[in-house]
C-alpha cells in the first residue's frame, strides 16, 4: 500500500527496476527456444555448417546481440551486431545442443527500435542500455523526448543538461545494464490518468452489463412471443379439427 500510494515518481521508478529484469529474462528465454530449434536442424549433419548459412539464418533474428558456437577445443563461429569481437559480459546466456556450446546474448538489429512497454498510469520516460550499449527497452513521453540518435553517449549528455532542472530524474545501474529515468514534473498526472483508466474499465464494465441484460431481456421476449405464436396456431389447428 505504501508502495501505491507513494511519490508517483518513486512508484514508476520501482516498478521499473523491478520489471526490466523480468523482461529481459522472459526475452531471453524465447530467445533461447528459438535458437535451439534452429540449431537443432542446422547442426544435425555431422559436418558443421557454413558460416555464411549461418550469418544468413542468425540475421534473420531482430533481437539477436550475438551468439557464438563451440567445442570444446575452439571457437567455430561467432556473430556480433556491434564491434569485430564475442564480449565479454554477464548477460551472456549459454546452453549446449548436439554436443556444441552455444553463447548468445539480447541486441538490437541495425535500425530496430527498442522495445516499448506501456503500463496504465505511467508517464515517465526511460531507456534501458545493456552492457553492450544496446538500447533494449524504452518508453517517450511529451515532456522528455530525444530528437537525436538514442546512443548510451547521447542519453549521458541529454541527461547532464537535464539533470539540473529535471526533479527525480536518475542516472541508475542495474544487475547487468543502465536505466535513464525521467520522470513526469506533474505530480498529478500520474494519479489523474490511473483515475481516467479506472473510470472508463467501470463505465466499459457498467455498460458491458447492461449490454448483456438488455440481450437476455430481448432475447426472453422474443421466446415468450414465438411461444404464445405457437400455441395460437395449435389452439386455431384443434379448432379446424373440430369442425
Amino acid at each position: 500500500m505504501k508502495r501505491l500510494l507513494g511519490d508517483p515518481a518513486a512508484v514508476e521508478k520501482s516498478w521499473l527496476v523491478e520489471w526490466i529484469p523480468v523482461w529481459k529474462k522472459e526475452e531471453e528465454s524465447r530467445l533461447e527456444a528459438y535458437l535451439k530449434k534452429i540449431l537443432s536442424i542446422q547442426l544435425k549433419n555431422p559436418s558443421f555448417p557454413t558460416k555464411e548459412k549461418l550469418k544468413t539464418e542468425f540475421k534473420k533474428i531482430q533481437n539477436l546481440g550475438g551468439i557464438r558456437i563451440r567445442n570444446q577445443k575452439s571457437t567455430l563461429f561467432y556473430q556480433v551486431s556491434y564491434g569485430a569481437e564475442f564480449p565479454n559480459l554477464s548477460q551472456i546466456r549459454s546452453f549446449t545442443i548436439q554436443g556444441y556450446y552455444v553463447d548468445f546474448y539480447l541486441g538490437r538489429r541495425t535500425g530496430i527500435t527498442s522495445v516499448e512497454f506501456l503500463k496504465t498510469g505511467l508517464t515517465c520516460a526511460f531507456y534501458y542500455f545493456s552492457e553492450d550499449e544496446t538500447l533494449l527497452y524504452s518508453q517517450e513521453s511529451s515532456e522528455w523526448k530525444i530528437k537525436t540518435e538514442k546512443t548510451l553517449g547521447e542519453l549521458n549528455s541529454f541527461f547532464k543538461t537535464r539533470n539540473t532542472n529535471c526533479q527525480g530524474c536518475e542516472k541508475i545501474r542495474l544487475i547487468d545494464g543502465t536505466l535513464f529515468f525521467f520522470p513526469s514534473q506533474s505530480g498529478i498526472s500520474f494519479w489523474l490518468r490511473l483515475g481516467i483508466n479506472f473510470l472508463l474499465l467501470v463505465c466499459a464494465f457498467i455498460l458491458t452489463i447492461f449490454f448483456f441484460r438488455n440481450f437476455w431481456i430481448r432475447n426472453r421476449e422474443t421466446l415468450r412471443k414465438a411461444i404464445q405464436t405457437k400455441k395460437n396456431l395449435d389452439q386455431e389447428k384443434k379448432s379446424i379439427l373440430s369442425q
